[in-house]
């Protein structure tokens, strides 16, 4: 237990864990796409740039948080005339419950998407997947169609030279 602790102590930081989280959003991505296309929902630049907005900050939160650690250890024992005993590992706790807790947030999403994209998700995985599922099954109603999906639609909608005959 004692080498897994200092195994996750130095290799478990907030880059890594950053760049960890930035794997997570691509997969998800990947698989959310891929569901879209195979179900003729519009893979629209709205949607993947508020996915972005939405995204990234999340992905960036652990190295900002660990980010802080940097300046409170180089900084003199003395600030003000008052002695600090401050230990900065406190930021790596709070930049890994962050990731916990951002990841735990993705790999759902990531399982939800891979079901909708027609993966086969384990069934004991099936309870911990509902409720995301259900939304995201929801967005299909609410989001246009592809227009490979729905020519006629889109032709009457939007024109096309293939209604002038």
């Amino acid at each position: 237990m004692e080498q897994i602790a200092k195994w996750l102590y130095f290799n478990l930081n907030g880059p890594t864990e950053t760049s960890v989280l930035f794997l997570f959003m691509l997969i998800d991505t990947v698989f959310a796409n891929t569901w879209r296309r195979r179900r003729g929902v519009a893979i629209t630049s709205g949607g993947g740039l508020g996915g972005l907005i939405k995204s990234i900050p999340l992905a960036l939160m652990p190295v900002i948080i660990w980010s802080f650690e940097i300046p409170l250890s180089v900084a003199p024992d003395h600030i003000a005339g008052l002695q600090m005993n401050f230990n900065p590992m406190i930021f790596d706790l709070i930049a890994f419950s962050v990731f916990v807790l951002i990841g735990w947030y993705w790999l759902k999403s990531i399982l939800a998407n891979a079901k909708l994209a027609g993966y086969d998700i384990p069934n004991w995985l099936e309870k911990y997947i509902e409720d995301e599922y259900h939304i995201k099954l929801g967005k299909i109603e609410t989001e246009p169609n592809s227009a490979k999906k729905d020519q006629k639609q889109v032709s009457k909608t939007y024109g096309s030279r293939n209604d002038i005959k």
